[in-house]
């Protein structure tokens, strides 16, 4: 039925395919300053070549190919660029998500054709801080960072592969006037054991109203250790159009990863006190593997029941009148269909406490599905002046079922079980160049998310009216949330709980202070969780009664001449040291030379990264359930992770060739990224980035 459904749905979206509305969006235009992943601005030095995206490029289009006789020659169909409030005359590419917290839409990078530390390539690590993983590309990571770790996940046991994952509610959405292409390739190591990584992204527009697009990631490793192997694949199709009072957008999204689980080393002494090949180091499981899939579908779709009529400057420099959206309805639909296999064929394994299924082999399930339809009405902000709110109210519903293998599926056949709720939520928006914030409240009236409530709140100040000059951004966030529906009831062949925990109660706090033109920014956070629910030394869910945890980041970019210097420290403490283990510092350090190899056609850099961890209780991981847990074994960290790079840009091509972890044996062998899970030895890498524009 599931699949019927998702059938259904994307043919409706093809109909409808009349425009879409959340919206997150970077605009990459032709004078082509840079922003890297963390917003900040590099200048290239290297020509971009945008020649073919100026303005008469967009002519080929026909955006106005109607007769002028048969309309009023003073107004203009509007698009995406008069509901994100940005002129079109300036850009090549824009692009923006949907909020969906507060379901606002907001501009994102479009496509980072930046240098800038263009060879760190693991996913979350242009965030510039530390993780938990395996060790090997492909395989779950957990953040070093407690603010950077989810709190709200759509399914229990893939939570630790969501920074390799598409969003597909929020997924990018694109406008663009001349096609574009991004193909990204890196490979590493020998050939049985080599890694290697394909990012396809391509899109373009019919009209100026209609884009669509397909996004293609895969990430794979044979591995240099036992039992290592990863294939992780994720695609996307989406679809967006905008014209007069019709918004939508839509994307179909499908996620597979199958790994291989190994359980660790044996004995770290085979890392730390021995020199043996890769392949002859001993793990603790043979023949065990985990597999993901997720199907998903969301849209969009949204009618101005009222508008008001706008001067505005066209392209040209012209005053012309646009309709923008006073009352706007919309109908916010997600889909998502999530699964997760865990096999071990090897019988009676020493490495399981427990067998309550069968002890010749293991075949854990698990599955669950949802739809969520919201029903919305806006009211936009009448005027860009500072506190000037524009208002949202929505109701939502949310059904589905999910399963997991249970003792009386011995006897008796069952159906899924049904999972229901529904909530009601209000939101107000502010945008000017001075002060823009957003907030939501939500209140769940009934069903397995029964009395929650979620209040959310963001504030930008922008004295100068841009985040080039000292702008301060705050946030906040209040939760009191149900434990997660298997955290509450669990049954496997390994692990078996039934939980009756009290509801977590989340406030978070944050605020940052930063200019892009200095390359300069510094965050504090604090959290504090009253029945912060954990995994424990065992594997299992425990609940601690209070955790409160306090963070401190600085980060800057330093340039004299072609030397740059870029620097991140982050700090953190909590109260409950013995429920939370955190490296109380951790950084990233990069220098490096850049220097115009051939003017306006080369540039290069040379230089050296390293990731940096003080000793701390770091997380141990269960293949069982996919959860990193809590262990008081091992303490590891204390360890220079250093990269030796080279990265160049020629034309619309980013290369990068680098030698990763050169530092391997030169300190200590203690080079662990979780207990008992080595990172790779010394390894070399080489990528590619190019850009079509056509």
């Amino acid at each position: 039925m599931l699949n019927a459904t998702f059938k259904y749905s994307t043919i409706s979206t093809c109909f409808l395919l009349v425009n879409f509305c959340s919206l997150k969006a970077q605009i990459v235009d032709s004078t082509s300053h840079n922003i890297d992943s963390n917003g900040i601005v590099i200048d290239s030095t290297a020509n971009t070549d945008t020649s073919r995206l100026t303005k008469s490029n967009f002519s080929k289009f026909n955006f106005e190919s109607v007769p002028t006789s048969k309309i009023d020659s003073t107004v203009v169909y509007p698009n995406i660029y008069d509901v994100l409030g940005v002129g079109g005359s300036k850009y090549t590419a824009l692009a923006w998500k949907i909020d969906k917290n507060t379901f606002d839409l907001s501009i994102c990078p479009a496509v980072d054709t930046s240098l800038f530390l263009n060879h760190l390539i693991l996913p979350g690590q242009s965030n510039l801080f530390a993780q938990t993983y395996l060790g090997n590309m492909g395989s779950p990571i957990q953040s070093d960072n407690f603010f950077d770790r989810p709190i709200d996940v759509p399914f229990l046991f893939s939570k630790n592969y969501q920074l390799y994952q598409h969003d597909i509610l929020s997924h990018k959405q694109f406008n663009v006037r001349s096609p574009h292409t991004r193909l990204f390739y890196s490979t590493g190591g020998k050939r049985r054991e080599a890694e290697q990584i394909l990012r396809v992204l391509h899109t373009q527009n019919v009209n100026r109203y209609l884009n669509f697009g397909v996004e293609y990631d895969y990430f794979s490793t044979k591995g240099i250790y036992e039992n290592q192997l990863t294939r992780n694949n994720m695609v996307s199709v989406f679809a967006s159009y905008y014209k007069k009072k019709i918004s939508a957008q839509a994307t179909f999204g499908y996620t597979y990863i199958r790994n291989q689980e190994n359980g660790g080393l044996v004995d770290d002494k085979f890392i730390v006190d021995t020199v043996l090949e890769p392949s002859l180091v001993p793990f603790r499981l043979k023949n065990a593997s985990s597999e993901v899939r997720q199907r998903s579908f969301a849209a969009v779709v949204g009618y101005d029941i009222l508008t008001i009529k706008k001067k505005i400057k066209d392209e040209d420099g012209n005053d012309t009148l646009v309709d923008r959206p006073l009352l706007t309805s919309k109908l916010v639909f997600d889909a998502n269909r999530h699964t997760r296999v865990y096999s071990d064929s090897e019988g009676d394994s020493t490495y399981y406490s427990n067998f309550f299924i069968s002890t010749a082999g293991t075949h854990d399930s698990v599955y669950m599905v949802t739809y969520t339809t919201t029903l919305l009405a806006e009211l936009s902000q009448l005027a860009r002046f500072p506190g000037v709110p524009g208002l949202r109210f929505w109701v939502s519903n949310t059904t589905g079922s999910y399963y997991y293998y249970t003792p009386q599926d011995f006897i008796y056949n069952r159906s899924n079980d049904k999972l229901t709720t529904n909530h009601l939520g209000v939101g107000v928006f502010s945008k000017s160049p001075y002060l823009s914030y957003s907030g939501a409240l939500r209140f769940y009236v009934n069903g397995y998310r029964s009395n929650e409530k979620l209040l959310f709140g963001g504030i930008t100040i922008s004295p100068w009216k841009s985040t080039e000059m000292p702008f301060i951004k705050g946030s906040i966030t209040f939760q009191d949330r149900q434990p997660d529906l298997f955290v509450r009831n669990y049954f496997s062949n390994h692990y078996a709980w039934s939980n009756n925990f009290e509801r977590e109660k989340w406030l978070t706090v944050s605020g940052v202070l930063g200019a892009d033109r200095y390359k300069f920014e510094i965050g504090y956070n604090v959290a504090n969780v009253v029945n912060y629910i954990y995994f424990d030394t065992t594997g299992r869910p425990a609940q601690a009664s209070n955790v409160a945890v306090t963070s401190a980041y600085v980060q800057k970019v330093f340039k004299v001449r072609g030397l740059y210097m870029v620097g991140k420290v982050l700090w953190q403490a909590n109260t409950n040291s013995e429920v939370l283990s955190l490296p109380t510092l951790s950084g990233f350090g990069s220098i490096y030379y850049e220097y115009p190899l051939v003017k306006n056609v080369l540039t290069g850099q040379l230089g050296i990264s390293v990731f940096y961890r003080t000793k701390f209780y770091a997380d141990s991981y269960n293949p069982s359930t996919g959860q990193f847990i809590n262990q008081r074994e091992k303490k590891i960290g204390n360890y220079p992770f250093a990269d030796v790079f080279a990265n160049f840009k020629w034309k619309r091509a980013n290369i990068f060739l680098k030698f990763e972890h050169v530092n391997q044996g030169l300190f200590s062998n203690e080079y662990f990224t979780a207990l008992h899970y080595p990172a790779n030895r010394r390894i070399f890498k080489f990528g590619v980035s190019w850009m079509f524009y056509d």
